[in-house]
């Protein structure tokens, strides 16, 4: 989930950096969507080393809500969302992986 985020917001962050006279460098953009994939889990209450199936679900829709606020095309957005739909479907339902 981390890395999806972080494709699909790389140009939006670092966009967003150049407007503050900094360039981020792979291991910062790294631990910046980490760090907001981490606070998504904890505002829709679920737990991010042991994530069920709705808490992925509920994660998603609170990222999408984000990447929107920040300008992410839609069209990307949804793509993102559909891959992840897409591996959370194979998952078995008592296990996840963040």
């Amino acid at each position: 989930m981390v890395r999806c985020f972080l494709n699909a917001q790389r140009e939006t962050l670092v966009r967003a950096a150049r407007t503050l006279n900094s360039t981020p460098g792979a291991n910062e953009l790294q631990k910046l969507v980490e760090g907001a994939v981490r606070l998504a889990f904890r505002k829709t209450q679920g737990d991010y080393e042991h994530p069920s199936k709705p808490a992925l679900a509920k994660v998603v829709e609170h990222l999408a809500g984000q990447a929107a606020a920040m300008g992410t095309p839609p069209d990307i957005i949804e793509h993102h969302r559909k891959q992840l739909g897409r591996v959370f479907a194979a998952l078995p339902d008592d296990a996840a992986a963040a």
